[in-house]
């Protein structure tokens, strides 16, 4: 498939050496490859944090499953958390089925600790008992969250590092914590005529259980989901990592304006919205892709991109991306800028360019390697004195120069309008 790569914007430099925090780290923990092997992840299966009243009127058993490096193994005394919820239509599946484990061992595997977790099921039928539906897991998810504050130390989870994510339905849900207040909620019930949900099934936020802990996301891992466009507020918005098929017709990747009193924003939607408003996104779309792309054997390439999308926001460097691709990460072996090695009266102008650029203060034949935000080589070549002509998408970019007489290198931020 022919790769199409847009980098839109970058908000920091792509440097790993210029630590933001603990988990800015230089080995390949939190990025696309594994830090720990299979063998040294333990598992907390079927752990209760509460119990609900399903659509029937039943009682309903809130239980999730964890992943995490072993403690004995693991010497880190805090991990970052990740919290995926399953797909299936608010009707069905379950945090053991897709790949939605595998998706949490592989995270595992990386360094973090993730939770696999199941809410509440099953609605009427129409269009406001999917609505309700919504309303009920997403209850169920902020419950899920407030178990994992509370009981953070059990298996060491740094509170202040906390994700969300899922697929399909899950990632509704996930969009759903991060966006959805009770005000709004309330509002669009009301359009139908009916009961305010939190009169009829409960305040939003303490749903489940009795704890009372608070806590913030900091970013979130959208699986072909999607969210009420009325919902998002620019001050909620969050860094996101998203995948979706352009063909989705169970989920629309754009706008779906099918609904009676509400649209639904798709991936690219949301994409969108967040860019336009200077919070970093990466989306990765499959053009011939329907719902639940790269699925199975291919979630360990979600897992590598959501991972180091993760770490990019631990060194305070994640930027916008869009491809229609599937580019795996390369995060363990970024470009450093650290370089120089030439003189530091070096002059790289203009910069910001539009077509071309000038090098300045070197003479000879010089090797010009031009990297994007992500690592990836996008221009190689030889060149002595004169303009540099290159056609590039705008974004944010490395230009190294390597002076061949000499061997000595000097590597620069390149801005393309």
């Amino acid at each position: 498939m022919k790769t199409k790569i847009i980098i839109l914007s970058a908000t920091f430099l792509f440097l790993i050496s210029k630590a933001f925090g603990q988990y800015c780290t230089n080995d390949s923990r939190y990025t696309e490859i594994p830090f720990f092997d299979s063998t040294e992840i333990s598992t907390g299966a079927n752990v209760q944090f509460g119990t609900s009243i399903d659509h029937l009127g039943n009682p309903y058993i809130l239980r999730m499953d964890l992943y995490y490096p072993n403690l004995t193994i693991d010497q880190s005394s805090k991990r970052p958390f990740i919290m995926l919820f399953h797909g299936g239509g608010f009707s069905s599946g379950d945090k053991q089925s897709g790949d939605i484990k595998d998706l949490c061992i592989h995270l595992a595997r990386r360094g973090f600790v993730c939770a696999t977790v199941n809410y509440r099921l099953g609605y009427d039928f129409s269009e406001y008992g999917q609505y309700k539906a919504r309303y009920r897991a997403i209850q169920d998810g902020h419950a899920a969250m407030r178990y994992i504050v509370n009981n953070a130390s059990t298996v060491r989870i740094d509170t202040s590092w906390l994700f969300v994510g899922g697929q399909s339905a899950g990632s509704l849900l996930a969009l759903g914590m991060v966006y959805a207040d009770q005000s709004e909620l309330d509002s669009v019930s009301l359009l139908y005529n009916a009961t305010a949900t939190s009169v009829e099934l409960g305040n939003l936020y303490t749903s489940g259980n009795n704890l009372t802990n608070t806590y913030s996301i900091k970013g979130i891992f959208n699986n072909w989901g999607a969210v009420s466009k009325n919902e998002i507020d620019i001050n909620e918005m969050l860094p996101t990592v998203a995948f979706h098929g352009k063909k989705d017709t169970t989920v629309l990747i754009g706008a779906d304006n099918s609904f009676l009193h509400y649209t639904l924003n798709g991936s690219e939607a949301i994409h969108n919205d967040l860019i336009a408003k200077n919070v970093c996104s990466e989306i990765t779309i499959d053009t011939l892709g329907e719902h639940g792309i790269y699925r199975n054997t291919s979630s360990v390439f979600r897992a590598g991109r959501a991972s180091c999308f993760f770490k990019s926001i631990f060194c305070n460097n994640c930027s916008n991306f869009y491809t229609t691709d599937s580019i795996p990460s390369t995060c363990s072996s970024p470009v450093s800028i650290n370089e120089y090695d030439l003189n530091a009266n070096i002059i790289v102008h203009p910069n910001p360019f539009e077509n071309s650029f000038k090098i300045n203060g070197l003479d000879g034949a010089l090797e010009l390697t031009i990297y994007n935000s992500i690592g990836q080589l996008v221009f190689k070549d030889e060149k002595n004195n004169g303009n540099v002509v290159i056609d590039l998408t705008p974004g944010v970019y490395f230009l190294r120069i390597k002076q061949l007489d000499s061997n000595k290198s000097f590597t620069t931020k390149l801005i393309k309008n």
